[in-house]
Order: structure tokens, then C-alpha cells, then sequence
């Protein structure tokens, strides 16, 4: 990457970097899901970047893909919050997430994941050159098993591009066999690296709940509305986006047929909210980070926030 895209990946994350803290400051019990998902979203447009995606505000034993709803969720004392940001600015996106609790019995878990994230983080600074994703995945495992809890096995960390969240290769949370250099796979990427942490066995599965929507082609379809949201959706450039981002003027039974009809017809996909096994708890914690002429940079600084 050259300087001009390297600057614009250090804005969006000092932007991501500013939504958490703001997250933090709004975040207490009595307040609802929609409210802070709403809210950190606006935050993110007025500092001068857009959403990379919707707020992931998952709860418990959801690991990820949660977000706000129209359902009147209120936040809770004994709640355990993953709270997931990105913004992006002409599509270099910065990825984060910090874990939120209000009691104390949730500490250790709230520590694994962020512990496991900075040893890793300390592991890249020292070892850039020879650093492999397979060295990545073992130091978080056996940090968060040092802690007696599980690293989820099938949620990893992720190389990103241009309008490209998720990009390949992962970035496991567990032992694996690539032994790929980061510093050779930064040409025109970059990554993030985000620790799970779970009482459970470590592993997650798809929920039913579906508020996270992304587009994959165009197709034709009959439904006005359907065709309406397609025409707002194509501005997101591929990027994950939020019914409450599309069809704003339509009704919320309007709005929700037409994106089924659009699920049907398989002009967009679904992100189902990410579970763990019901009575158990996950924690998370996220920063991005860039590798220009040999030098890593943490794009995020998610630690600051700790």
C-alpha cells in the first residue's frame, strides 16, 4: 500500500478507535440495543467515515452478528456485551470490538480475550519478520486455556481489503498448520486479529435471527419495494448493511418482506447471529492492523480503552 492509503486506514481507525470509547461512555444498564447501535453509527458518519458495517451488539452466549432490532432490548447489570465497530473511509476499513460487562464475576472472562489479543499483538511487534498465522492461533489458544476457559475453533480473525471485510487468509484462534508470513501477505491487505473466549465448549452454531444483510447480485425481481431497497443497497459498494439503513420511508412490514424477497431470490445473503451453547458466556476482544515497509502499526489501539 502506498502513504495515501496508509493515512487513510490510520484516520479510519482512529475514528473506530473514538466510536468505542464513545460506546463505552453510552453503554449502562437501562439503555437498549437500538439506542447504542444507533447512536455509535451516527458518531462514526460525523467524524467523517460511514459504517463499515452494522454495530454488532451480541449478548452472552452470541459470539457475534447480533445488532440492534426494533424489539425494545434494554442492556442489563449482569449482561456480558461484545461490542463490534467498524468504520471505513472510501472503503479502507479498520475492524474492533471490546467486551463490556457491569459485574465483576465476568472479569476473567473479559480478560482472556483482551489478554490473548495483546499477547498476540506483543508476539507481532517483537517477531515481525518471521511472525506465521499459525504462531497467532496458538498464542491466543493457550493464553485463553491458561484462564480455563475455551478459544472458539471456528471463529477467526481475518485479512481485509478495499470494501472487503472478511478477506482471505484466516487468522485462527486455536493451533493450526499455516505457516504463511504476515509480512508477506500485506502487499494490499491488511488484518485483524480477535480473540474469543468462552465457558463453553468453543464452538458456535447459526442462530435464527437474521439483522445483518449483505448484497451479492443483481437479479431481476418483480416486488417495488424489493426493487427499491436493491437500487439503496448497491450503495454500500458490498459491504454488510442494516434493514434500518434501507427503505426508510416504507413501513416496517414493507421493508422486511421486501428483503425476504430478496433473500429468496438470492440477490443478498444473511448473517444469522453466532451462538454458543445456551448458559455459557463468550467474551471478544479486536484491532486492526497494517504492515507498510516493515513496519506494523495497530491501527485501533483497542488497549487504550482497558
Amino acid at each position: 500500500m502506498n502513504e495515501t492509503e496508509i493515512q487513510i486506514l490510520k484516520k479510519s481507525g482512529q475514528i473506530t478507535n473514538k466510536a468505542q470509547k464513545f460506546a463505552k461512555k453510552i453503554i449502562v444498564p437501562g439503555v437498549s440495543l437500538f439506542d447504542v447501535g444507533t447512536k455509535i453509527e451516527q458518531f462514526i458518519k460525523e467524524q467523517g467515515a460511514q459504517p463499515a458495517f452494522p454495530v454488532n451488539l451480541s449478548i452472552d452466549n452470541q459470539a457475534a452478528h447480533n445488532s440492534y432490532s426494533d424489539e425494545e432490548l434494554l442492556i442489563s447489570e449482569d449482561m456480558i456485551l461484545k461490542v463490534d465497530i467498524g468504520s471505513q473511509i472510501d472503503g479502507y476499513i479498520t475492524d474492533s470490538a471490546q467486551t463490556i460487562i457491569f459485574n465483576k464475576k465476568h472479569e476473567l472472562l473479559k480478560e482472556a480475550s483482551f489478554n490473548a489479543l495483546i499477547s498476540a499483538k506483543n508476539y507481532l511487534f517483537e517477531n515481525l519478520n518471521s511472525a506465521r498465522v499459525c504462531d497467532i492461533g496458538e498464542i491466543i489458544e493457550n493464553k485463553i486455556s491458561s484462564y480455563g476457559f475455551k478459544p472458539i475453533c471456528n471463529l477467526t480473525g481475518h485479512f481485509i481489503s478495499k470494501y472487503l471485510t472478511h478477506d482471505s487468509p484466516s487468522i485462527p484462534n486455536v493451533k493450526n498448520n499455516n505457516n504463511l508470513k504476515f509480512i508477506d501477505l500485506c502487499d494490499q491487505k491488511w488484518f485483524a486479529i480477535e480473540p474469543f473466549a468462552s465457558t463453553g465448549k468453543g464452538e458456535i452454531f447459526e442462530g435464527a435471527n437474521v439483522y445483518i444483510f449483505q448484497y451479492l447480485e443483481d437479479r431481476p425481481i418483480r416486488n417495488p419495494n424489493s426493487r427499491k431497497i436493491l437500487e439503496e443497497i448497491k450503495q454500500f459498494n458490498g459491504l454488510p448493511f442494516s434493514e434500518f439503513w434501507v427503505g426508510k420511508e416504507m413501513s416496517a412490514f414493507d421493508r422486511k418482506f421486501a428483503l425476504r424477497e430478496l433473500l429468496r431470490q438470492q440477490i443478498i445473503s444473511s448473517y444469522p447471529v453466532l451462538l454458543e451453547k445456551q448458559n455459557t458466556l463468550v467474551s471478544q476482544c479486536e484491532t486492526s492492523f497494517s504492515i507498510n515497509d516493515k513496519e506494523i502499526i495497530d491501527l485501533v489501539n483497542i488497549d487504550e480503552l482497558y
